[in-house]
């Protein structure tokens, strides 16, 4: 069971790989253009378009789609290459974590914190700095406190019973699909998905980015822990 299970993150990380290849490739073949830009017309008419005020979320989701594409798919191999190398490791058999009540406690209040600030970076990012990223990474840290203040067999429960990797993978498919209906609604104004405007596409693409970084990172971070201890 687990050779098969090892066999198919190989041929998941092979097909990322040379996905990424390919279109990094293409780039270096590609001529590049020697016009001078006006780089603040562009954000301006960027921030436009969008109909958002965060000017960073407008350049990334609104015409950099291709390379928000590129660093999901890369996060993804990073999550399977962990998953390659600490496979042959046997698992930790007695995992310890922080024991102190005190700090126990002070955890619990942190992850809170954190937890609805990851919430609130998915869903208002596109108002303030933010976004899906950091709302991830974010959401990836308030579970991680939660795991090592001694809860790790009911995070781990919550994983196995929600189906957590499955959720990832369908939203890296989510994610790209909405991406490019996105990409196609701005370089095709006239394309049947120019009907949902910008300001309606980039909070959903950071929501669903969110919850992909936050069970990406939680699936590796949960791995080092099971295989190389909590402390």
């Amino acid at each position: 069971m687990k050779q098969d299970n090892f066999s198919t993150d190989f041929i998941k990380s092979s097909f990322y790989l040379i996905a990424i290849s390919f279109v990094f490739i293409s780039g270096l073949l590609l001529v590049p253009e020697s016009t001078q830009r006006d780089t603040n017309s562009i954000v301006d008419y960027l921030v436009q378009i969008a109909d958002i005020p965060n000017s960073v979320t407008a350049v990334i989701l609104g015409s950099r789609l291709f390379d928000t594409i590129g660093e999901v798919i890369v996060f993804t191999v990073a999550g399977l290459g962990v998953k390659i190398l600490l496979y042959s490791e046997d698992s930790e058999t007695r995992l310890v974590g922080v024991q102190d009540p005190v700090i126990i406690n002070l955890l619990d209040f942190v992850a809170l914190l954190i937890g609805f600030l990851a919430v609130e970076l998915a869903i208002r990012g596109h108002l303030s700095p933010g976004g899906g990223f950091a709302a991830g990474v974010a959401g990836a840290t308030s579970i991680t406190l939660l795991m090592v203040s001694g809860r790790l067999q009911r995070i781990e429960d919550l994983y196995s019973r929600y189906n957590a990797a499955i959720v990832e993978k369908f939203a890296v498919v989510v994610f790209i699909a909405i991406a490019m209906m996105s990409f196609t609604s701005v370089i095709f104004p006239t394309s049947p998905f120019s009907f949902i405007p910008q300001n309606v596409y980039i909070p959903i693409l950071n929501v669903v980015a969110g919850l992909k970084v936050t069970i990406g990172a939680w699936s590796v971070i949960r791995l080092f822990i099971t295989k190389r201890g909590i402390i």
